[in-house]
């Protein structure tokens, strides 16, 4: 009977750790939805995000690139599926804190951290010197993946 209780227990925490970490992990409209971000766990723990679709990702016929990367040997790397959330740490349910967005219109790197709302939105707080008071927050929206268009395209990462 024990080991049934037990069994039972396991599986309804396992249940429990999948779902909340769905409210996450999943794809999300930046700020002015002009791009989307995948947000998944890796393999150091910790949460990362990518871009996996952008509006208008083409300039003069070809894929936009990173070429305001602080790391010149990064410059040639498309912006589709760049990487641009970095490190974020779960503190809570709802907080993500301790992490990196980069801004690949501007090149820049920011520290940050994400509430996940209620109404299917996040709050992300990008911020300069470690002080949270020297930034800004923008929202993003829940991205249903039905909705993605066939083809990239691309702009600015709602900074």
């Amino acid at each position: 009977m024990n080991k049934a209780f037990f069994f039972i227990l396991l599986l309804i925490s396992t249940f429990n750790i999948a779902k909340a970490q769905d409210k996450f992990c999943r794809i999300w409209y930046t700020g002015e939805r002009l791009s989307k971000v995948q947000m998944y766990k890796g393999t150091d723990g910790k949460y990362h995000g990518k871009l996996v679709w952008i509006k208008d990702g083409f300039k003069d016929g070809k894929p936009l690139i990173d070429t305001k990367n602080p790391d010149k040997s990064r410059r040639d790397k498309p912006w589709l599926g760049l990487q641009i959330v970095f490190g974020l740490e779960k503190i809570s349910e709802t907080e993500f804190v301790n992490g990196k967005v980069y801004d690949p219109s501007k090149g820049n790197y920011y520290n940050c951290k994400i509430t996940v709302m209620p109404n299917n939105t996040l709050d992300l707080r990008g911020y300069i010197l470690g002080l949270q008071f020297l930034g800004r927050t923008t929202t993003w929206w829940l991205a249903e993946e039905s909705a993605a268009p066939a083809t990239p395209a691309s702009t600015s990462t709602g900074k």
